[in-house]
């Protein structure tokens, strides 16, 4: 099944899909920063939060991937018509 992540207006949400890999990324690295100061071994609840941070990065950056993978060719099918 094929889909596209749209706008009500119908654009690609390349923008704010881009703002929510750079919000969770941000919220990553601040985690890991503020782990890293306390000189100690984080809890489980810290390492948990990482890992799902590292998980949702990782499948917005493949959404993201997809999408101007289907931008491209749309745009190349476009081109040879």
């Amino acid at each position: 099944m094929e889909f596209l992540i749209l706008k009500e207006d119908g654009e690609v949400m390349q923008d704010e899909l881009g703002a929510l890999l750079s919000r969770l990324s941000h919220a990553q690295k601040e985690l890991i920063i503020l782990t890293a100061k306390t000189n100690a071994f984080p809890d489980n609840n810290t390492l948990k939060r990482i890992a799902t941070l590292a998980l949702n990065i990782s499948a917005v950056e493949a959404l993201i991937a997809d999408t101007q993978n289907r931008d491209k060719r749309a745009k190349m099918t476009k081109a040879n018509d």
